[in-house]
């Protein structure tokens, strides 16, 4: 079992009849989707092998098939977020050096436009009934990520096969995935997290079903009911809204549901005890971990006081906090080292200083406690100076968000002559929040130390986000 392709046509001789997916009102077996991904392989068997082959699409059965498609065939799919800005499209493909992107109907209009050899979806196809396997190996690409550029350019991360699987199979064991689960998934599957999702799914034969994304909150809800769903993955925003908006009748609509999978943006506690009333003694999961490291932690939260953790790393995972004291209780840049880590990054020589003898320096901030639980703190990147002091804005966004009439808060430096950096704080208000600019001054004057408190305060309708829902700091 070399490759992800390797572990999906075991399930396909195991479950042939077993429904594999439902997108929509389409539902494949294992079998059905297996002979139509070998047709679709058929038609890119003239491209070089190890080429790369762009995936510009939403989330659709069809990117499912493509990307099988293309990874049977011995390519390299490169997964590229539907939403994303032209330009950065063309920067993607470009640095991929994609010797031909598949694209949909609905993301024709986008692509047309750029320079590059394109094929949709639909007329890919072939007349050749021989399909010519390549045999791949646990160290080939499997697939190409780019990262979301939250703090800095876009880095290509080429994923092995062998770094695949590793992660699959912690996923699978740590959460305890069966071959009988419905997983109901409402992530983009060009990012890690969905993605991940899927590989579960293909590896023990379970059922995968997808959704387009979680802005329905309706049709989020009703599919779970609708599909008897065992299994959810969604981003800490979406169980957020799931809470205030569906409150009263949540716990029924749970039911069925034995475990909710979220990652590592930071989940606020409240929300981690209401979920935890409304499961009982089924499972809330969440883990920590990078498109180049995925899953690196996992927390599972069957346990008071441990709320704000992202948990502890699977075997053969490394942590360490990397500070002047030495010490992994204080606060210092996460460093991992691992079979779930890349060796290298995609063409970027300069982003491959990042990765020092198999460790990779990540840029986030943490800290163990004496259990061993890792703490996410921040990022390098956000840290303030403020006369020498050293400040982590996330210690004074906490602080801001614990008030009443208060969504979200993010804190920034912005220069200053005597200090070099003062605090700048963006506030977006709840729906019906009132709250005042001298109520959140007054507030942080009495929590928190006095060159932590902010000396402008910004009320905004909403931040910049990039296209996975990431607060885009650089862009306030």
């Amino acid at each position: 079992m070399n490759s992800i392709i390797d572990y999906f046509e075991k399930a396909v001789k195991s479950y042939p009849k077993k429904t594999a997916l439902i997108y929509n009102d389409l539902n494949f077996t294992y079998q059905e989707l297996h002979d139509i991904i070998v047709s679709k392989s058929m038609a890119l068997n003239h491209l070089e092998k190890k080429s790369v082959v762009g995936i510009f699409m939403e989330n659709s059965s069809d990117f499912i098939i493509s990307y099988l498609a293309v990874m049977k065939t011995g390519l390299i799919p490169h997964l590229i977020p539907f939403n994303l800005p032209t330009g950065k499209i063309s920067d993607q493909i470009q640095n991929s050096k994609a010797s031909l992107v598949i694209h949909s109907d609905e993301t024709s209009k986008i692509i047309n436009h750029l320079n590059c050899d394109k094929v949709n979806i639909s007329e890919l196809s072939s007349n050749k009934i021989i399909n010519q396997d390549h045999v791949l190996q646990s160290n080939d690409i499997a697939y190409l990520i780019y990262t979301s550029g939250t703090t800095s350019s876009p880095k290509g991360v080429g994923i092995t096969h062998s770094n695949s699987i590793f992660t699959t199979n912690n996923i699978i064991k740590k959460l305890t995935y069966k071959e009988s689960d419905i997983n109901l998934v409402p992530l983009p599957l060009s990012h890690s997290f969905g993605l991940g999702c899927l590989h579960v799914s293909l590896f023990i034969g379970s059922t995968f079903v997808l959704l387009n994304n979680a802005s329905n909150l309706d049709l989020l809800i009703n599919s779970i009911k609708k599909y008897n769903a065992t299994t959810l993955a969604a981003v800490p925003t979406t169980l957020n809204k799931i809470i205030q908006q569906k409150n009263k009748n949540i716990e029924n609509e749970f039911n069925n549901i034995r475990l909710i999978i979220t990652n590592s943006t930071t989940i606020p506690t409240e929300t981690v005890l209401e979920y935890k009333k409304i499961l009982h003694d089924r499972k809330l999961a969440t883990y920590y971990g990078l498109t180049e490291a995925s899953r690196s932690t996992f927390m599972i939260f069957d346990m008071s006081g441990k709320e704000n953790s992202v948990g502890l790393p699977p075997k053969d995972v490394e942590i360490k906090i990397n500070n002047d004291t030495k010490n992994p209780l204080d606060v210092g840049e996460i460093l991992i080292k691992g079979p779930n880590v890349i060796s290298h990054y995609w063409n970027s020589p300069k982003a491959d200083e990042l990765i020092k003898n198999s460790w990779l320096h990540t840029g986030d901030l943490g800290h163990k406690d004496g259990d061993g639980y890792l703490y996410l703190d921040g990022r390098t990147d956000y840290l303030i100076n403020i006369a020498g002091e050293k400040i982590i804005p996330e210690d004074i966004e906490k602080v801001v968000k614990v008030l009443s009439g208060v969504e979200e808060a993010v804190a920034i430096g912005v220069k200053n002559e005597m200090f070099g950096h003062v605090i700048k704080l963006f506030v977006k208000k709840t729906n019906d929040g009132k709250i005042k600019k001298s109520e959140i001054i007054s507030h942080c004057i009495k929590n928190l130390e006095r060159y932590m408190v902010p000396r402008e305060i910004e009320f905004v309708n909403d931040f910049p986000q990039n296209v996975f829902g990431k607060i885009e700091r650089f862009n306030l």
